[in-house]
This record gives structure tokens, sequence and C-alpha cells, in this order.
């Protein structure tokens, strides 16, 4: 059967320079998920992202819902890049428990320099599922990232279009939704117009599906586009995905497992 779709926040950390730049991490290619992709900060929600504690670290109004997924978000970022989005941001080991620290040092982190614009859900053809909620969180200093070298091996600010053309080349490995935020982000001029308009924005749940191609490799289909309703919301096939991976590597462009961000 196909598995339960994971709640998880994926974080844009956006900094306004001559143009546009978000952060970016690449998943250490040992990791049991999503090896070597270029991917926006963020994790699953964990137990603890649910409790006062962990919602008192936020600064700001913020929905009663979205409440778990930011502490998450917020605590992702710390735990993978050392970055804490706090106005102004700083950089600082997480430590044992991100919350129990921000305590420590009287810190909370900026919910009022937030914007929730996305919520992509896994198909249920891949075995590893995740409900992601994505994040715009933008920073008023620019901090240098500090990878925690375990889970992340290397981290950078990036305009959005280099992002596209490393991936257009190959050179980066990005999942699905990461490229569609990434052609988002393009199209604003500054950080501050990207907050106004996705805070006034309404979200609405994008689950893709996916066929075999022509070519052997895996092709999403959203919702809306062109043989959308053909497909059927498949169970898990290893095998299926196996031989996909296999076709787009034989192409030199090597896929991600799961076409969502989180882990």
């Amino acid at each position: 059967m196909s598995g339960e779709a994971r709640p998880s926040a994926t974080m844009c950390v956006l900094h306004q320079g001559e143009d546009i730049e978000v952060l970016m991490v690449r998943r250490s290619p040992t990791a049991r998920f999503m090896g070597g992709a270029w991917v926006f900060p963020g994790g699953v929600v964990d137990p603890a992202d649910h409790t006062a504690k962990a919602i008192a670290c936020i600064d700001g109004t913020i929905e009663p819902e979205l409440g778990p997924w930011l502490a998450a978000g917020f605590r992702e970022v710390v735990e993978e890049t050392g970055v804490w989005l706090t106005d102004p941001p700083f950089v600082a080991p997480a430590g044992d428990d991100v919350f129990v620290e921000a305590n420590a040092r009287r810190v909370r982190f900026a919910g009022n320099r937030i914007a929730y614009f996305a919520n992509w859900i896994t198909p249920t053809m891949v075995p590893v599922r995740f409900d992601a909620r994505f994040f715009i969180a933008a920073i008023t200093r620019k901090v240098v990232p500090r990878p925690d070298e375990s889970e992340i091996d290397a981290a950078e600010y990036v305009v959005p279009g280099e992002a596209l053309r490393r991936a257009e080349a190959g050179e980066w490995l990005v999942p699905f939704p990461t490229q569609r935020t990434l052609e988002q982000l393009a199209g604003f001029h500054s950080v501050e117009a990207a907050l106004h308009e996705w805070r006034h924005k309404r979200v609405v749940a994008i689950q893709p599906r996916m066929r075999v191609g022509d070519d052997g490799g895996l092709e999403v289909v959203l919702p809306g586009e062109a043989g959308f309703e053909e497909l059927a919301e498949n169970e898990p096939d290893p095998e299926v995905l196996r031989r996909a991976a296999q076709a787009a590597a034989q192409r030199g462009r090597p896929i991600a497992e799961v076409p969502g961000d989180g882990d």
C-alpha cells in the first residue's frame, strides 16, 4: 500500500542583494534520501514541533494550524545550516534542542518575516511520501551558513535564475517542486514583493501523478495538465522507479528519487 504522506516543512530563505538570492543546500551523497540533490532546507515535522515550548519561540501572529510546520522549518534550518532565522539572523550550532537553546539565548524566530505559499504532496507512486508546506523567510542581513557535514555537505545563496541554469545544464540535481519554486522566485524583482504577494495567496495542495515516458524516464504530471485525469494514483513500484532512475542516469540527467522536499 502507498505510504501516508508525512508532514514536513521547507524553508526558502531569501536575501535581497542586487537580485533576490535564496539559500540552497546540497544533501550529502550518502544521505538515505535524495543524496546529492540541491534543495531548500527543511524536514519532517517532529512531535516536539507541536509543543507550546516550540510555538512560543516564534515571534509574530501565526495561524495555529501552521505553528508546528513553522517550528519544524525554523528548527531544520538551524540544524542543517546553523542559521537562526531571528531578526537579525545569526549563525551558531544547533545544540541538542533548538527550542531549549532559543529560550536560553532569549531569541525568537521571526514569524513576521514569513509567508506560506505552497503545499506539495508526493505522488502515491513513490514509497517515501511527504506532505510538504513551503515557506519563504526573508532575512534582514546575509549570514554565512555552516552545513552540518552529515546530512548537508554544501550550502550557498544563489540567484534563482542561476540555480535553474545549473539544473538545466545538469550541474545540479534539483527536485521538481524545487525547480517550480525557483521559477516562481525568478519572477519577483524583490524579496518584499514576494512576501507581499504570497502573504495574500490562497494555498491549494498540489499532488502530482507520475507516468513512465517514451524514453523510460518518469514524467511528473500536475493537476490540470493533459493526461492527469487518466493517470491512476498507483501504488509504489520500486522496480519501475529503479528502471526510470537508470534511464535518467544513462541520459546524464539523474533524478532525485522523490519529487518533493523533506528528510
